[in-house]
């Protein structure tokens, strides 16, 4: 990919450490990504060889504490967007008061957070109809994780404060060595090559546990060390009054993204029904799809940080045109990307299965894909621009009736109803971001977001 294809006069800013462009954001922020998608990919295989059940309870933990993470996300997202309005406005005094502002409060938040789900870890995993050996082994796992999940919540508002202030590299180099001890970790825990005192799922916890610790560690250093001029020694309480600026901003946000992740695991609550084929199929296309959208998303996690500085300065031309550059090449390669996957699918699918029912009906969800594919490189930039432009309380509200009545009910209504099965439930999710992405495509022309204050 040639990002210089683009006008990089258009996909950059000046800032007081140097040209903070779309390129320097964007390598480390797809990597980031990548490397977040990895750590729950290698958990996976390494407890693939241990038991099936592991991996069942494991996996079972995993969707709540996404959860959980995506709303420590609430924090730092809209901490991102208000330090790249106050740096491109010039106020560097007020952009540190929201960087310290966010740390403390996504520190108290996570550490409640953690406590109260420890306390109730067993009814939380009952929640998922889990029994037997698999509940036990769940419950386990996941009172370790969340237990510390606040090192989560610090890492994710330390990684928002550097990218904020061009400094994504950082934020990465915290991802790979957060990853590098997970992988080592969990070699040592099924493997054995070494007789450790970490065994099943509760040493894959501790695992995790010990990767976020490490990585919040080398953050926070290399937040102390970055010379942002963050000046967080002159800090009172009188700081965290910009404390409902972050959360204005935030919030929104992270509620569209909780509800995405809800309605996503009523979706698999609904393939459920249609059967455990249809659902490993769902499992296989979403973990080879991610790699075809990862750089869109990236693209747009990018434009938002860019489209903060630029508003924050009202440059709203410039904006404007970024967008636009930004939209267009997000989606041809999101069709470049995803007609390759279905011309090639089996011996992509391969890797993971050989069911001849699997690849059958693999292909055909393959080909509707494309289009969601689309729809999603419309959702990417045109959601993040609207949010780094400030606009955010209109994209949550569409997001939240788009992923409901579009993804949930007709999937439903084609995939059980209308017995369509999983062709019916990919129709549906193609229409939600479809519809999506071309709300918020003419949301963005009308340019109502220039009216928008952080």
């Amino acid at each position: 990919m040639k990002l210089r294809l683009i006008d990089p006069e258009v996909t950059s800013v000046s800032t007081r450490e140097g040209r903070l462009s779309l390129k320097t954001l964007f390598v480390p922020l797809f990597i980031e990504q990548l490397l977040m998608n990895l750590m729950g990919t290698v958990n996976t295989l390494v407890l693939g060889h241990y038991s099936d059940e592991a991996v069942a309870a494991v996996g079972a933990a995993n969707q709540v504490i996404s959860l959980v993470f995506t709303f420590y996300a609430v924090v730092s997202g809209g901490t991102s967007i208000v330090i790249s309005h106050r740096l491109g406005a010039g106020k560097r005094k007020e952009a540190s008061d929201a960087a310290f502002t966010s740390l403390c409060f996504a520190g108290v938040l996570s550490l409640v957070c953690s406590a109260a789900l420890t306390a109730f870890a067993m009814p939380v995993m009952r929640m998922l109809n889990l029994e037997g050996e698999v509940l036990s082994m769940a419950e386990r796992y996941f009172r370790i994780v969340i237990g510390f999940s606040f090192f989560q919540g610090i890492i994710s508002a330390a990684s928002a404060i550097l990218r904020s202030y061009g400094k994504p590299r950082l934020a990465v180099g915290a991802s790979v060595l957060m990853n590098a001890v997970n992988a080592l970790l969990n070699y040592l825990v099924v493997f054995r090559p070494v007789e450790i005192p970490l065994r099943g799922a509760e040493g894959i916890g501790v695992s995790n546990v010990i990767a976020h610790l490490a990585a919040m560690i080398v953050i926070l250093i290399c937040l102390a060390r970055a010379r942002l001029g963050l000046e967080f020694g002159k800090k009172n309480l009188r700081t965290l009054l910009c404390l409902p600026s972050i959360l204005k901003v935030g919030v929104p946000g992270g509620v569209s993204n909780l509800s995405y992740s809800l309605s996503q695991v009523v979706s698999t609550s609904i393939l459920g029904v249609l059967g455990t084929l249809a659902l490993s199929t769902k499992v296989y296309i979403s973990s080879v799809v991610f790699y075809v959208y990862v750089v869109g998303m990236s693209l747009g996690l990018s434009t938002a940080i860019l489209m903060g500085w630029m508003t924050g300065a009202k440059e709203y031309d410039k904006a404007y045109r970024l967008n636009q550059q930004v939209l267009k090449l997000a989606v041809s390669l999101n069709i470049v990307l995803s007609v390759l996957l279905f011309l090639f699918y089996r011996p992509v699918l391969g890797l993971f299965t050989r069911n001849p029912e699997i690849l059958d009906m693999a292909r055909i969800v393959l080909f509707i894909d494309i289009f969601v594919e689309i729809g999603r490189a419309f959702n990417h930039v045109e959601d993040n621009s609207l949010r780094g432009a400030g606009d955010v309380v209109f994209p949550m509200a569409v997001s939240i009736v788009s992923c409901w009545l579009m993804s949930i009910l007709f999937s439903y209504i084609l995939g059980i109803r209308l017995g369509l099965g999983l062709k019916g439930c990919w129709i549906a999710f193609m229409m939600d971001e479809l519809f999506r992405g071309l709300i918020f495509w003419r949301r963005f022309k009308s340019r109502k977001w220039m009216e928008k204050k952080v």
